[in-house]
């Protein structure tokens, strides 16, 4: 009954369950999560649970994997629980994904446990079966890949709807509890390997760091709660700071804001808006984030690149993180350039003295006759010049973007009219000196630009 009121006592702390939760409830076969579903089921009465059990056959072990599935389907008929097996060819989707297979087979998992909970309604639990052991692990793996106070924090007891129940009981202390009440479970070889780094962690580190201090895992798991409360303080430091946009999936951080940040509260800062823009952070290592940090004492166009195919660079006085999409441009390689989708609208008439000039900043009005050819739309070319003053003096339009202070991102997108000659409107900045309405003028042409939906 002690392993019992300590689960209990663990899901009561951490407010995991409420009377007449709906939970479904991951189930491998291996000790943990047999562990947790006989656990659940104890429990069932005294907070009138509906139990629902889901099995991933990851289709990677042949007959083991049939094995767990039969010894799942077996355990949930003695314990009369609903099941829902799923088989997914893993590897074939780690395949399609890029992900590795044990990504792969995470993502599935958890995409089965969300449409499993979909069924049964709003207010629905997903309990899955980690443990100290597995948190420690988790915590000496974020370490040594170079994590943040945050990776530090391990394994959340609870997140959104997930729940975990075991995370405060030991592997040794689950084994017990089964083997006193002999229920059978299974064991997945490959949890036996040392070819993957969380194994050679379980099975060569962990019981080493246990033969120098039998509490080793107790004193990790406590050092996990420290940092997870830390954690939560730097969470609430940054909030506001990241100012993110949907529609562009970009997030921008101020650079005078993330200098004034301590170094850990920066760090979270950055990772945040990592997040922000893929929904990922976990392969971001504490070299990403100092590389990102170092931005701020560059100059504006210094940029890194991070995993998930997302570019940090400073602009000017700030730090924007976005995914460069690249299409087709104006010529016939592929360039980080891109179609417009807006159009010109435009009107031609006398012109009159004292005629009020348009200020607007998408409609301009220009000396008709001096126009040759035919008008058009398109990008910037690097070779592209303006006319900038009354004596013809040129500028190129990268060295107008710089002195502007234009997002070097966004330079390649700029709308540009011309004519057959030259650049007569950089719209959105400035129009070209050499066509502007004199005193000289016959004729006006009144050109608006209209932005289209991207």
């Amino acid at each position: 009954m002690e392993f019992l009121e300590n689960v209990q006592n663990y899901i009561d702390r951490y407010h995991m369950l409420e009377i007449k939760d709906s939970v479904v409830v991951g189930v491998s076969g291996g000790a943990d999560s047999v562990c947790l579903l006989t656990v659940l089921c104890e429990l069932k009465a005294k907070y009138e649970l509906t139990v629902k059990a889901v099995h991933v056959n990851h289709m990677i072990r042949g007959e083991e994997a049939d094995r767990d599935e039969n010894s799942v389907r077996n355990l949930c008929q003695k314990y009369d629980v609903p099941l829902t097996v799923i088989k997914k060819d893993v590897p074939a989707y780690a395949h399609e994904t890029g992900m590795s297979e044990e990504e792969a087979g995470r993502d599935i998992r958890y995409k089965a446990f969300a449409e499993e909970a979909e069924k049964l309604g709003e207010t629905v639990k997903i309990a899955v079966a980690h443990n100290r052991d597995d948190l420690a692990e988790t915590v000496l793996f974020n370490m040594v890949r170079g994590s943040s106070v945050a990776g530090l924090a391990g394994i959340k007891p609870v997140r959104d709807n997930i729940i975990r129940p075991l995370l405060g009981t030991s592997r040794s202390d689950i084994e017990s509890f089964l083997e006193e009440r002999n229920i059978e479970y299974v064991t997945d070889s490959t949890n036996l390997e040392t070819d993957y780094a969380r194994n050679k962690i379980r099975q060569i580190i962990l019981p080493e760091l246990k033969n120098i201090n039998s509490e080793a895992v107790e004193h990790i798991a406590k050092v996990a709660e420290d940092a997870a409360a830390m954690s939560a303080d730097t969470v609430d430091k940054i909030s506001g700071i990241v100012d993110y946009s949907a529609d562009e999936n970009k997030a921008v951080i101020s650079v005078e804001t993330l200098s004034a940040l301590d170094h850990i509260t920066a760090g979270e800062a950055v990772l945040t808006a990592v997040h922000a823009v893929c929904g990922r952070r976990k392969d971001i290592t504490r070299r990403h984030v100092e590389s990102v940090l170092s931005l701020t004492g560059l100059k504006s166009g210094a940029g890194v690149d991070l995993p998930y195919g997302i570019r940090v660079r400073r602009s000017y006085g700030d730090v924007i993180f976005e995914i460069p999409v690249k299409c087709t441009g104006s010529g016939d390689k592929e360039s980080d350039e891109v179609h417009l989708t807006g159009r010109i609208e435009t009107k031609v008439y006398d012109y009159e003295p004292g005629m009020e000039i348009s200020k607007k900043t998408y409609t301009k009005m220009f000396d008709y006759d001096k126009i040759k050819g035919v008008l058009g739309l398109r990008i910037p070319r690097p070779d592209d010049t303006l006319v900038v003053n009354a004596d013809g003096g040129r500028k190129k339009l990268s060295k107008l973007f710089t002195d502007m202070k234009v997002d070097r991102g966004l330079r390649n997108s700029v709308p540009v009219v011309c004519d057959d000659r030259d650049v007569i409107w950089v719209v959105g900045y400035r129009i070209s000196e050499a066509y502007k309405i004199s005193d000289k003028t016959q004729r006006v042409i009144e050109i608006t630009y209209i932005e289209g939906e991207r």
